[in-house]
């Protein structure tokens, strides 16, 4: 793909991140899709329930691109995530908040398909948002 048809493809996967459409979502995603997160390596099943968990708590979720790269078969991406925490995430009880954070991610697309991605959310702002962090947490990082 040239790099304007891979941030097409990116951008159409984004939508349907966006939709909620778990079908498109998977469509795109190889079988054999390796997700590298901070504890280890996920395959293709185990990210789309993380994501449908994420989901349930963050019926909302929307992410807004805003600035794509491209390098052979790797996009880089830079977004912004909103939503709104609705029912229970990870211990922490549904408080109705509004979240914006900062996502950076990659993914390397091979014939049309996802094979890899990684990503990194500005999770300290994002618990903080939700009132699992104290706000003299930040600033003193600040400090």
């Amino acid at each position: 793909m040239s790099p304007e048809e891979t941030k097409k493809f990116f951008r159409d996967f984004v939508d349907a991140m966006n939709a909620g459409n778990q079908e498109r979502i998977l469509a795109v995603w190889s079988p054999d899709m390796v997700h590298y997160g901070r504890f280890g390596t996920y395959g293709r099943d185990e990210v789309a329930e993380l994501m449908g968990g994420f989901r349930r708590a963050f019926p909302d979720l929307h992410f807004h691109i805003e600035q794509l790269a491209v390098d052979g078969e790797d996009l880089f991406a830079r977004m912004t995530a909103t939503c709104t925490h609705r029912e229970d995430f990870q211990g922490i009880p549904a408080t109705g908040r509004k979240v914006k954070v900062q996502v950076m991610g990659q993914v390397r697309i091979v014939d049309g398909k996802i094979v890899e991605h990684r990503n990194i959310m500005d999770e300290l702002h994002f618990l903080n948002q939700l009132g699992a962090v104290p706000d003299k947490l930040l600033t003193a990082i600040l400090a």
